[in-house]
């Protein structure tokens, strides 16, 4: 069986699980989307990829986060789209979670906007990170709607507001973690009522852990994908072949 993981981070995961760990994993033939924040840490991603030969396996990203909303890092996303060295923005988006992130709420938007007009401009998709800002991310659906895809990781909210989403003529699809494992009522009730070509499973390696884990390894998505085969009443295989078909139908002509 091959795995898909729609959303982690190789650098992080790199750094706090090891390289072997990475290269073991991804080795097997396994694919997913990293992203990265900074130029430092794309210019590690790229070379990583570049020099383990995974190009064909791993799709980068590059995007302003909106817990680091650095609104300077918008030039270089654009060089890396010019030179279509990146297939997709991301992740970027709103987060109100936690004070520190509220307080940033004007750099957030900003950011956002940037990130949401190059997408448009360059065609590629989105990849949205969303904390206590659906209101906020409901309002801009018709900008969201002009972009080829929109890829809500981690998506925190219920599949009545996922619906919603793609009722106002957003094409989304959502991922999900660990979340569905420690019995997210929300995250479950959307691996339970969205299609299955609109959902995907995700690691967020390194990060997004259970309680007293240190750290999320990019191996880590064969649990989610149990645990998501559970829940649609279905083989791990046959939702492991799903959803790579739905991968290569989605992702792989980027």
């Amino acid at each position: 069986m091959k795995y898909f993981d729609a959303h982690f981070h190789l650098v992080p995961s790199i750094e706090q699980c090891g390289a072997d760990s990475v290269l073991a994993f991804y080795g097997k033939g396994n694919h997913g989307i990293t992203c990265a924040h900074t130029a430092e840490e794309f210019e590690r991603q790229e070379c990583f990829i570049k020099d383990n030969g995974l190009e064909d396996r791993l799709i980068q990203s590059f995007g302003i986060h909106p817990q680091l909303p650095l609104l300077s890092n918008a030039e270089y996303m654009e060089k890396l789209l010019k030179e279509k060295r990146i297939k997709l923005i991301g992740e970027t988006g709103l987060d109100f979670f936690a004070e520190a992130f509220k307080s940033k709420k004007n750099l957030q938007v900003e950011a956002f906007h940037l990130c949401l007009e190059l997408a448009e401009s360059y065609n590629v998709p989105l990849v949205i990170h969303n904390r206590k800002a659906l209101d906020d991310m409901l309002r801009e659906t018709k900008a969201l709607g002009k972009l080829p895809l929109v890829l809500f990781h981690s998506f925190a909210f219920s599949s009545r507001e996922a619906l919603s989403l793609l009722n106002h003529g957003v094409n989304a699809v959502f991922s999900f973690s660990k979340q569905i494992l420690n019995g997210n009522k929300k995250s479950i009730s959307c691996v339970l009522d969205l299609p299955l070509d609109r959902v995907f499973m995700e690691t967020d390696a390194p990060f997004q852990t259970l309680k007293d884990e240190a750290n999320t390894n990019p191996s880590e998505i064969e649990r989610v994908y149990a645990q998501g085969a559970e829940l649609k009443k279905m083989s791990l295989a046959s939702l492991c072949n799903e959803t790579w078909d739905n991968y290569l139908k989605v992702f792989s002509s980027l």
